[in-house]
């Protein structure tokens, strides 16, 4: 009766130690209430001092029913323990990466995973809270694109908007920000560069596009028509300094050009 005894303590024990891991796990998630889970951590500490206190009676005198009773349900109490803060872990973490791929899923385009519209929006008006701020705004439009859905289907138009978007994810800056705003309309914004500066990435992207997209059992070459404007010299506010360079956009598609700046000739 000892020997069990002491077994079924240690088993206990051993279950409130193994749950301090997956408590102090849940105690470094981010944006989590915390204050509950550090009382928990302190509760088991305190318990697993009770079960050594314990452990420690059963060698010093001769183990009774009670205290073989008593052994059961601090195993049982040790393994519960363990079971809750094991499950209530998964829960959380599986219901964080719900949260997360939810969020993702809402801000970007799912096609070519470039964040969408209402991301865009979100980062432009970011860089517009920092006071002193200046960006380019590169508005994109691809040449031609409807005729690609037309002769060859829109599964191979799609294709072609994916191979787009992974060419100018390689080639623009680390600090920049792309979006998919809709059909063939891309955009791009880069940080604390300047409106001549941009013409170099405007011209990367259109090389780059330029290159052979294999669709079918044809190699097509695309082009693209882009608008650049500058934060705050084009436009104080998100929706004036995108209207920019629309109106650039339009113009450099309007006389065949790869780019075009915006200029107040243009309106």
């Amino acid at each position: 009766m000892d020997i069990l005894a002491i077994v079924l303590v240690i088993i206990g024990l051993s279950g409130l130690i193994a749950s301090l891991v997956p408590t102090h796990q849940i105690c470094n998630i981010s944006d989590h209430q915390h204050n509950g889970w550090l009382i928990l951590i302190s509760m088991i500490v305190m318990f697993i001092f009770g079960y050594l206190g314990f452990l420690w009676s059963l060698f010093t005198h001769e183990t009774d029913t009670l205290d073989l009773i008593i052994a059961i349900i601090f195993c049982g109490g040790g393994g519960f323990v363990y079971l809750v803060t094991k499950m209530s872990r998964e829960t959380i973490f599986k219901l964080k990466q719900t949260i997360r791929e939810k969020h993702y899923q809402a801000h970007h385009d799912p096609l070519t995973g470039l964040p969408n519209r209402n991301q865009f929006y979100e980062d432009i008006d970011k860089l517009i809270a920092n006071e002193g701020q200046i960006f380019s705004c590169l508005m994109m439009d691809l040449d031609d694109f409807k005729m690609i859905n037309d002769t060859f289907g829109h599964a191979q138009g799609d294709h072609v908007l994916q191979v787009v978007a992974e060419r100018i994810i390689e080639v623009m800056p680390q600090d920049a920000i792309a979006a998919r705003l809709g059909g063939d309309e891309l955009a791009l914004v880069l940080p604390c560069t300047l409106a001549e500066d941009a013409v170099t990435i405007a011209r990367v992207i259109q090389s780059e596009l330029l290159k052979e997209i294999s669709c079918e059992s044809h190699c097509l070459t695309i082009g693209v028509s882009i608008g650049i404007a500058q934060y705050p010299k084009d436009g104080d506010s998100r929706k004036s300094i995108m209207k920019s360079a629309d109106i650039a956009m339009y113009h450099a598609k309007k006389n065949d050009e790869h780019y075009q700046i915006y200029a107040t000739h243009l309106i």
